[in-house]
């Protein structure tokens, strides 16, 4: 990968890790037919006629550009960040937290080998390190949940993905997330805009550590310029569908450009927002 398409500060093992995102998602990928849909819950069919035109190849790889904030402790700081994502396999983000004065740099990464979660105030000084199976537990469910946001070819049944009914809003997919089988509820609105993903995400810090829900409301589509729609905005957090979801925000992002496929360099095309 070249350095026009990883981000300029970035820790060094998450450069490793979004080099072998980067290159590996070299084979054939087949393109979305919408007959395939027949059978599957009547929201997934809606999520999916409207976010993937007839045709389009079912990428395994996104890669994106956002802004927004991030609550540590009880300060809301902006960031910008950039993250790739291939499906099934891992991700990395890496954001510029804050400004001038109070500014981190590092990475939140899931490669084939481990996961680590790693920032830097200034770039200098750790001040969050941490690694381990717990920590590739927790992100695998992240791993599943940001590929039903950002990846829509990767619902289809044509990928493998496992559908099944809840009610006419909502339904749940299954989702191979780095070796692991993850459910991800959805709900789709009746034009079949995604309204919200939740999960059970494994979270280290809970007392004991356990799974916790865990999910995000979208506020609107951000559409590429194949046709292809994604989550364009939206908050994310702990203890979600609780009395302590309000507490359990942490993360507001608006996606500002997107990419598909193997080389973003060839599949670079003009993107814009819809609300």
């Amino acid at each position: 990968m070249n350095s026009r398409n990883q981000p300029p500060e970035m820790v060094e093992f998450a450069m490793t890790t979004w080099r072998e995102l980067d290159a590996g998602d070299d084979e054939h990928v087949g393109v979305f037919d919408p007959d395939t849909l027949e059978g599957l819950p009547v929201p997934a069919q809606r999520l999916l006629s409207a976010a993937l035109p007839t045709g389009a190849p079912l990428d395994r790889v996104a890669r994106l550009q956002m802004t927004g904030e991030i609550k540590l402790g009880s300060w809301w700081l902006r960031f910008t960040a950039r993250q790739i994502l291939w499906a099934g396999v891992g991700f990395v983000w890496a954001p510029v937290v804050g400004g001038r004065i109070i500014r981190f740099v590092g990475a939140d990464a899931l490669g084939p080998d481990t996961a680590r979660l790693e920032f830097r105030f200034h770039d200098l000084f750790p001040v969050v390190r941490a690694t381990g199976p717990d920590v590739a537990r927790s992100a695998a469910g992240r791993l599943a949940a940001e590929t039903v946001a950002w990846l829509p070819q990767q619902l289809t049944p044509q990928a493998g993905a496992r559908w099944e009914p809840i009610d006419d809003r909502c339904a749940a997919v299954t989702l191979d997330a780095a070796g692991r089988d993850v459910r991800v509820e959805v709900a789709v609105d009746p034009v079949g805009r995604l309204e919200w993903v939740g999960i059970q995400r494994w979270k280290d810090s809970a007392k004991p550590p356990a799974e916790v829900p865990f999910g995000g409301s979208m506020h609107s589509v951000f559409r590429h310029s194949s046709g292809v729609g994604i989550a364009g905005s939206g908050t994310v957090g702990w203890e979600w569908h609780t009395p302590d979801q309000a507490d359990g925000e942490f993360f507001r992002y608006r996606i500002t450009d997107v990419s598909f496929g193997v080389a973003p360099e060839t599949n670079a095309q003009l993107s814009s927002p819809q609300g």
